[in-house]
């Protein structure tokens, strides 16, 4: 069985998080994934509520559950580094250093300040790579528009909402605690099991980001001090 998770992702620089809800499902398809989103949205996870966009890698099922509860006023942001990834792996007949060339230009246009600076920078990467990379380009610029959505975004720090790192991470810390178990004698057996990690999970993030707020404002404090 697979587990979808939603983690939540503070944005007023706390750095608060929080495993808001998940799903067990037989596999990661359009169904798992509404019955997860539909539950957020019936528990207030509402655009007037403060939500303020999905950040999310390319999977379908997702995308459209999205669509269906939300609607096309949700920002979904796609996670960067699973489009840079992407277009490496349609890297064809180049030596490292070419292949090194288009990776470092490609997470360059991500430096832009604002959507036309990186619709710009996209063009030019268009032009100096398609006589030898038509696939990368082609995948590139397929993609690279749900990768900017975050300058939609107003009031906060957008490094952190243009990919999925934080929880890959969660990911990890997850997955290395099931192979522990190794198998699960029922779904409700599963379900117990991930509850079981949540919840020290959720309560040490909870204890984390009030000692980084408080100690980021000592700071503050001290530092307005002459």
């Amino acid at each position: 069985m697979v587990v979808l998770v939603a983690l939540g992702l503070w944005t007023d620089g706390s750095g608060k998080r929080h495993i808001l809800d998940w799903e067990g499902a037989d596999q990661e398809d359009k169904g798992a994934w509404e019955r997860l989103v539909q539950r957020l949205w019936e528990r207030g996870v509402k655009l007037e509520t403060g939500l303020q966009a999905i950040v999310r890698d390319g999977t379908e099922g997702l995308e459209q559950a999205l669509d269906f509860v939300y609607g096309s006023a949700l920002v979904q942001q796609r996670c960067i580094f699973h489009t840079l990834r992407n277009v490496s792996g349609k890297g064809v007949g180049s030596d490292r250093k070419a292949e090194k060339l288009l990776m470092e230009q490609a997470a360059a246009l991500y430096h832009a300040t604002r959507t036309s600076q990186a619709q710009a920078r996209l063009a030019a990467f268009a032009e100096y790579w398609q006589p030898t990379q038509p696939q990368a380009v082609v995948t590139f610029e397929h993609e690279f528009e749900q990768t900017i959505r975050y300058f939609s975004l107003e009031g906060i720090v957008r490094e952190g909402v243009r990919s999925t790192s934080r929880w890959e991470r969660t990911h990890r810390e997850l997955r290395r605690k099931f192979r522990q178990v190794g198998c699960f004698s029922s779904p409700k057996g599963a379900e117990v099991a991930v509850y079981i990690q949540v919840t020290p999970l959720n309560a040490q993030w909870a204890r984390t980001s009030w000692w980084e707020a408080s100690h980021s404002l000592a700071l503050s404090l001290l530092n307005s001090n002459p």
